[in-house]
């Protein structure tokens, strides 16, 4: 009986001197295989263009772009062993660390990544984009098959210029791009990373278009938007900025490869186990440069209310420090220290009349000295020849947290159990993060305005395209959101859970209930008091229109009124207002 022959060994298809053993993946664009080079006995990734150019010129030019690529040295890019060409086909060779895995591969046979990890990875990937972009440098075809995950979980990006052959206006023989080109490009290569996290994170392609160039040139036409639906719950404030990497409007997109990273690692930051990211500068800033600035006009009207301290009652004192937020703050952040409680179990300071007794003359004195002068650490801005957007946007920030405060010491009904003193806090606390912001992240600030304006028509005659929301901004610009801002500033200063909490303002789109406890009535009160500072800003129809619905929203759950809402907008705009004009000459809305 003969005995049976083993197998036949398939030899490995040759490209050069290259074995190619595995194609790890492709797109229109470019193909990468785990090959072999005898010549150094070593495993490399070679990445090849999917169309050979047509002439020598064109060849000469991809070269080009391909050695100038190969220089570049970052830990976060791949390192280029070697770009050739084999039979009128070029080639770049690169290093395959051992232990790693092309993201295909990765996805392929390690399950589904956590968001954790997966935002871990694209902040590494535009890391070395934003490296690559400026040094002149595009990728061109951002897909799974170019992403190298090492074995400490850090991801790698390679094939920079091997697909530009394939792409539209791609080799040409000319020395250089224009900037306009090199923009464009860049431009690109950060809308297919917001494709690639679309990918990863939703288990799917957007557009149910697998190639991530192709899928590229729809946007705009076509919308893409993360799903509910993914096998990992992705958290808000990482959707906003994928959402955002691949908006329909390219004006609403990342700006560069900087800014997304910004982003991503704030969000890695603020979720991780450890502690950084905005939330940890943000309190690192607040001892170093304090909270807030006053109020334009208020900078001396606590000094000067002292210095006729006969015959004034604290109620005018709170009336005084009403008016500028960030006094408010300061006098409770002072009282809520250990100094002025006996005992960790005592309960915290909500009200600006209590500070005032515990602070004493002296003590108010010193924190009102604390509060720097209009605009504080915003004084070289400020002095521009042109008005500066953040410290435009803070000022009026500023005037709309008082101008809530006072709409809430007006609205809260006596038979709540609530002091209005604390609506008062809650109501400006509600606006804490945003102010924040424009303070400490001036310009992410203005990036975060321009984010929340409507964008024109698509055609003609048509219906403007609504800007995003405050909080869906924030989250896509910083990655934090600013409801857990706020609450951590405010935990952070020492205040109570009941402020704490009633600093998260009604949704608009949450049903509005009859209170039932005081920490509702406090939360229900601030918020329609933000709503209505809100509707009087807009002014106009529109403003009218804000205001009617806000107060029909509310109108069973506070008994109150449209006309009520009109008589306490108006009310209050005089208290915040009077006798601040002639220091402000900037209009307040």
């Amino acid at each position: 009986m003969a005995l049976a022959q083993p197998p036949a060994q398939t030899a490995p298809r040759q490209f050069g001197r290259f074995e190619l053993h595995q194609m790890l993946g492709r797109s229109m664009a470019s193909s990468t295989w785990l090959a072999r080079d005898p010549r150094v006995d070593e495993t490399m990734l070679l990445c090849v263009p999917r169309a050979r150019p047509a002439t020598a010129t064109e060849r000469d030019a991809w070269t080009q772009d391909a050695l100038v690529a190969a220089r570049l040295k970052h830990p976060r890019l791949s390192e280029v062993t070697e770009v050739g060409a084999h039979d009128g086909w070029p080639f770049v060779a690169c290093v395959r660390p051992h232990g790693s895995v092309t993201l295909a591969e990765r996805l392929q046979g390690g399950g589904a990544p956590g968001v954790l990890e997966v935002a871990g990875w694209m902040a590494d990937i535009v890391e070395g984009l934003a490296y690559a972009h400026e040094a002149g440098v595009a990728h061109f075809d951002i897909g799974l098959h170019n992403v190298l995950i090492d074995s400490s979980g850090h991801a790698r990006l390679f094939g920079f210029s091997v697909g530009l052959a394939a792409t539209p206006g791609g080799a040409q023989a000319k020395p250089a791009w224009s900037r306009n080109e090199v923009r464009a490009a860049a431009e690109r290569d950060i809308l297919m990373c917001g494709l690639l996290m679309h990918r990863v994170l939703a288990g799917h392609p957007a557009l149910d278009d697998p190639d991530l160039g192709s899928a590229a040139g729809r946007i705009g036409l076509e919308i893409v938007r993360l799903p509910w639906t993914t096998p990992s719950p992705v958290p808000e404030t990482l959707r906003a900025i994928v959402n955002r990497a691949t908006d329909r409007q390219q004006r609403q997109r990342y700006l560069n490869a900087r800014t997304l990273l910004s982003a991503l690692q704030g969000w890695l930051k603020t979720n991780a186990q450890d502690t950084g990211g905005p939330l940890a500068l943000l309190l690192d800033r607040l001892d170093a440069v304090g909270s807030l600035p006053s109020r334009p006009g208020t900078d001396r009207s606590l000094q000067q209310a002292l210095g006729s301290m006969e015959g004034l009652r604290v109620d005018d004192l709170v009336d005084v420090v009403a008016r500028n937020p960030a006094l408010a703050w300061e006098l409770l952040r002072a009282v809520n220290l250990a100094a002025y409680r006996k005992r960790a179990e005592d309960e915290a300071v909500g009200t600006l009349s209590r500070a005032i007794v515990l602070l004493g003359q002296d003590g108010l004195r010193r924190v009102g000295g604390m509060v720097r002068a209009w605009p504080g650490a915003l004084q070289a801005r400020q002095e521009q020849s042109e008005p500066d957007g953040a410290t435009v946007a803070l000022k009026r920030a500023l005037r709309q947290a008082s101008l809530a405060g006072h709409m809430a010491r007006l609205l809260i009904p006596f038979n709540f159990n609530v002091s209005d003193e604390e609506a008062y806090v809650a109501a400006c606390s509600q606006r804490l993060g945003w102010l924040l912001v424009l303070y400490h992240f001036p310009d992410e600030g203005i990036q975060i305005g321009r984010l929340m304006q409507p964008a024109p028509p698509a055609e003609p005659g048509g219906s403007p395209t609504p800007g995003m929301t405050q909080e869906a901004a924030a989250s896509a610009v910083l990655g934090i959101n600013l409801d857990e801002l706020t609450a951590a500033v405010l935990k952070h200063w020492g205040l109570s859970e009941r402020i704490v909490q009633a600093a998260r303002p009604l949704g608009a789109k949450t049903g509005v209930r009859r209170p039932a406890s005081a920490e509702e009535s406090l939360r229900a009160v601030a918020s329609l008091a933000n709503e209505l500072a809100d509707a009087q800003a807009a002014a106009g129809p529109r403003g009218a229109a804000l205001m009617h619905q806000a107060a029909t929203r509310y109108a069973r759950a506070l008994d109150v009124t449209i006309k009520e809402c009109q008589f306490v907008a108006e009310r209050a705009q005089h208290l915040v207002d009077s006798g601040l004009r002639a220091a402000d000459p900037i209009s307040p809305a």
